[in-house]
């Protein structure tokens, strides 16, 4: 996975790669009359351990799984251990 973490005034960053990460497409379906839009949405899982160059990707970031889009990460939910430390981290992609 490739990030372009926001720079949080509307730019971004230099890429970082984030290898061994797991995705979850879904396929975004809505009605709005009289037209029909679709897009892809995802869960991408970045393991704190096992992902190299894993760290936690801040909401605006934009990202490239594989050859997927470029999509943008809306959300990023941290994932703590019973001891506190952070396990994985889940971003949500749009």
């Amino acid at each position: 996975m490739t990030v372009w973490p926001t720079d949080g005034s509307g730019g971004f960053l230099d890429a970082r790669v984030v290898r061994r990460v797991r995705c979850e497409l879904v396929d975004a379906v809505t009605q709005d009359d009289p037209v029909h839009a679709s897009g892809v949405t995802a869960r991408v899982f970045v393991d704190a351990a096992n992902s190299s160059g894993a760290f936690e990707v801040p909401a605006g970031s934009r990202v490239q799984v594989g050859g997927l889009s470029k999509m943008q990460v809306r959300s990023c939910k941290r994932c703590c251990g019973a001891n506190g430390r952070v396990h994985h981290w889940e971003l949500g992609l749009s």
